[in-house]
């Protein structure tokens, strides 16, 4: 029999997450379904011939699996019912298909791997399929590696000259402080503080005696990050300020002092309860560690190439490589009224106008762009074929234009930006991408 303060941060954990991944799912259930509002990747190529209408399957599998834990969740809580009756198959059984039906949506659109999305797959399953101790225990090691990656993604020049610096600016705009006449520098030495700061609460969350004073360090990044990116700062998408609550909660329940304290066990009690959680390991479980530990070691492969940004969190960075769309300037006037929004007007003598596509995710889909060169090229060519659909066949020049830059350098924050015109030049890109990087078909109305 498991100590009440361990079932009862179970309990607490499964109420939180799965709640959180309700709210966020519906607030971008654009995303999830059958749409054409903006441009969908698929992960392999060819499953740009199944019918898009799977991806209804998929979001309802998500959506009633997390509809059904929140009820064995909530309600014997509410009626002080004991830990045994929860039907803990059941809610294996939920925290399975919420993961699989997760991977089958990211196999139909790339963009569907958002990181609140990926911890939560993860996180139910951890706290759904695992025995309670060793759930906490996988469950705690997976936010401290989200806030060590996220730390380590943010040491390089580019985050420290860009996003570090906007972030600064976002936080002292929201307290009242104007940062006009400041110098780059000083914004610059501001920015470096926030990795500094996450690696802080993720070495002093994984020690026992560091761990209560991490745990309010955290609480209180995440409430300066609120401050940042919300309506008196940055004024971000709103997903971004839940999923920070959300942290807060998790981690007021993960780390505080009120679920360390533990009464101790007898000897024999102890014994019994390890054979007993020793002969109900099964291979499920096996296969969850597994699957965990991957996650929890795979990001180190990200400055290779071979594990995407996202997944590996880099939150808030920009060392990575991207793709910007240019459009001839008379070919934006022939899109429609409701893009015209997101392009931006021609630089001083230039035909050419940059459309913000990041912008354009989260009008139409209420999420961010997927960060990854290869997604953005197969955005940037459901967009140029529709643009060059309407070109005249008498006319030779070119009407979209693409820049790739490479991933910024770590020490200097420089890039290599190589030039394409026309879908001639940009479509042999998608060779270069061991995933797929080609559009599912994409009428512009």
């Amino acid at each position: 029999m498991f100590h009440e303060p361990l079932k009862l941060q179970l309990r607490f954990l499964k109420m939180i997450v799965t709640l959180f991944a309700l709210v966020l799912l519906i607030q971008t259930w654009r995303l999830w379904t059958p749409q054409t509002l903006f441009p969908q990747v698929p992960l392999f190529a060819w499953v740009s011939e199944i019918p898009a209408t799977v991806d209804w399957l998929s979001f309802t599998i998500m959506g009633l699996s997390l509809i059904c834990l929140l009820v064995l969740s909530v309600v014997p809580f509410l009626m002080k019912r004991s830990e045994g009756d929860d039907d803990p198959q059941f809610q294996r059984l939920c925290g399975c298909l919420f993961l699989l039906a997760f991977v089958l949506a990211v196999v139909f659109d790339q963009h569907r791997l958002q990181p609140w999305a990926y911890q939560f797959a993860l996180g139910l399953l951890i706290l759904t399929v695992l025995k309670p101790p060793r759930a906490i225990a996988l469950f705690r090691l997976l936010v401290i590696s989200i806030y060590f990656y996220s730390a380590l993604s943010k040491c390089d020049a580019s985050f420290v000259q860009t996003l570090g610096r906007q972030l600064a600016e976002g936080l002292f705009s929201a307290v009242g402080i104007s940062t006009a006449y400041w110098s780059k520098q000083t914004l610059s030495w501001i920015a470096t503080s926030f990795p500094v700061g996450e690696f802080l609460i993720a070495f002093g969350l994984f020690f026992r005696r560091t761990r209560q004073v991490a745990l309010w360090v955290a609480v209180g990044m995440h409430l300066t990050l609120i401050l940042a990116i919300g309506p008196l700062g940055l004024n971000h998408y709103q997903g971004v300020l839940i999923w920070n609550v959300y942290f807060i909660l998790q981690d007021l329940i993960l780390f505080h002092a009120r679920f360390q304290n533990q009464k101790p066990v007898e000897p024999a009690e102890s014994q019994v309860e390890e054979r007993v959680s020793q002969s109900a390991v099964t291979g499920l479980a096996r296969g969850v560690q597994i699957l965990i530990w991957f996650a929890l070691l795979a990001p180190l492969l990200e400055p290779t190439g071979y594990f995407d940004h996202w997944p590996s969190w880099g939150l808030y960075a920009s060392h990575h490589d991207r793709v910007v769309l240019l459009i001839d300037e008379e070919a934006k006037w022939e899109l429609p009224p409701d893009l015209q929004p997101f392009i931006d007007s021609p630089q001083p003598l230039s035909r050419w106008c940059r459309m913000r596509v990041e912008r354009w995710s989260l009008a139409d889909l209420g999420a961010p762009l997927y960060p990854q060169a290869r997604f953005q090229l197969g955005v940037a060519l459901a967009v140029g074929k529709a643009v060059e659909q309407n070109q005249a066949q008498n006319e030779s020049q070119p009407r979209i234009r693409l820049l790739y830059e490479s991933a910024a350098d770590r020490w200097s924050g420089k890039r290599k930006i190589r030039e394409y015109n026309g879908l001639s030049q940009i479509e042999p890109l998608t060779g270069e991408f061991l995933l797929n990087a080609a559009p599912r078909p994409f009428q512009i109305e």
